[in-house]
């Protein structure tokens, strides 16, 4: 496979599709250089990849399809706990700590962030954060710019080729590939298997509109569970099938709540038309609930207002990769600990479910937690691919835990040290040694077990 003096990129009609107007669309196409590691996609977990990456040795380049990196930790979602559950013991470090530390720097989390089991952030501020993070790592960084195509050799991925708003594909050779995209998209267009969905049907878990609302008469504030009441009667009475809302601070903000307060249901979040319709979905949503409910029914919410709408809905779930090992729900619940474990986590399965309104969830025993294996990183199809976040290799029921953000970013930072070691020394990630992974995260101040 040869990068750096590209064709065109085609695109070709589905097998099947016939008339006479039909045609293939090319695209012309640049070649823009060559990279130790390419990360794909741009959200906490890619940005803690791309930053390990770099921070071990490799030239590294961060692709995003967003204007902005930061994925739904932008939208005001806070960040799940740093300790075992309902335990004082720290089972996750390392640059999910070193980016909190920098938000407490600029005042954009509070001083006890640490022992909160769901830490508020100021999104705002960890804009600013993640910029710094990623100039100081010395990452390049790519944004506008959607994943076109993925040229692959046996078992090899070459060359990756990107969408340009001046006209012209840009297209990128790779020594290691990381797919942070939250969909594996790389390993989707690579023609690897791409699971999706629970193993039944391949339905996914529903999504959500995150949203904000300001104006709120903190004196007179209902608690959580007051408006989660209020909702349960509210619902029943206009016969909707929604769920419970969660309701987060925003830190540094009186008077500003975010919530998760919506529940959009489509069959796949991989389509663009059926996203379009989960977008409007959404806003209807969000509009009926602070119009018809907040306003008229909770107490101090009488006068508040939308103050923010994320900028894309919530996708739980879409593809993951196939990898050496499948996580399972009954891995994290049991709590095992793995030989080749590069992360820890606690957070619970919340599985989202497509028909039944409220989550299901499944816990921990108090003080316990469990690790991810490295194994669950890598691509069993292709020899120098991992993934981080809801990428991974797991089961529907497993990554209804190892999506929410701690896991996701400790999984970046994985696959980013492990790809720049396979960069370094030349190998595929199959032949790396787990163990010399988990040293290197040891020195950067993760915790592996």
């Amino acid at each position: 496979m040869i990068c750096g003096n590209p064709e065109p990129v085609e695109f070709l009609p589905d097998e099947g599709v016939t008339g006479s107007e039909v045609r293939s669309v090319q695209v012309a196409t640049d070649f823009a250089g060559h990279y130790d590691v390419i990360v794909v996609g741009g959200g906490l977990s890619g940005v803690c990849a791309a930053v390990a990456s770099a921070r071990t040795g490799a030239r590294t380049l961060l692709a995003e399809a967003l204007p902005f990196v930061g994925g739904n930790g932008t939208t005001g979602l806070p960040i799940s706990g740093l300790r075992a559950r309902n335990s004082d013991r720290m089972i996750v470090g390392g640059i999910i700590t070193e980016i909190l530390e920098m938000l407490l720097a600029r005042g954009g989390v509070g001083d006890d962030f640490s022992t909160k089991e769901w830490i508020s952030i100021d999104a705002e501020q960890l804009q600013f954060v993640l910029a710094g993070l990623l100039e100081g790592a010395g990452v390049e960084l790519l944004t506008y710019s959607p994943l076109l195509s993925v040229a692959r050799d046996q078992k090899r991925i070459g060359c990756l080729t990107f969408y340009n708003k001046d006209g012209r594909a840009l297209q990128y050779g790779a020594r290691v590939v990381i797919d942070s995209s939250g969909d594996a998209q790389v390993a989707r267009l690579a023609g690897l298997t791409t699971p999706m969905g629970r193993q039944r049907d391949n339905r996914t878990q529903t999504m959500s509109l995150v949203f904000s609302v300001a104006g709120i008469n903190e004196a007179r504030a209902a608690p959580s569970d007051v408006i989660s009441a209020a909702w349960n009667a509210f619902e029943s009475a206009v016969e909707n099938s929604r769920r419970d809302p969660a309701v987060n601070q925003i830190f540094g903000r009186p008077g500003w709540r975010s919530f998760i307060a919506t529940r959009v249901d489509v069959e796949k979040g991989t389509d663009n038309r059926l996203l379009a319709k989960a977008e409007l979905e959404g806003r209807r949503q969000v509009d009926e609930f602070v119009s018809d409910f907040l306003r008229k029914q909770v107490a101090g919410y009488e006068q508040c207002f939308v103050a923010q709408i994320a900028s894309h809905v919530g996708v739980r779930e879409t593809r993951r990769i196939s990898g050496l090992y499948d996580v399972t729900a009954r891995d994290l619940i049991s709590g095992r600990k793995f030989d080749d474990s590069i992360a820890c986590n606690a957070s619970s399965v919340e599985i989202h479910q497509p028909d039944r309104g409220l989550p299901q969830w499944e816990h921990l025993k108090d003080g316990d937690y469990y690790t991810i294996p490295y194994r669950s990183l890598v691509a069993s199809e292709a020899d120098n691919l991992l993934a981080s976040g809801r990428c991974i290799s797991g089961t529907h029921e497993a990554l209804a835990a190892l999506r929410v953000l701690s896991p996701a970013m400790a999984t970046g930072q994985a696959a980013g040290t492990a790809a720049a070691l396979c960069a370094r020394g030349d190998i595929s990630a199959h032949q790396l040694d787990a163990e010399s992974v988990r040293t290197a995260l040891r020195s950067a101040g993760a915790i592996v077990d």
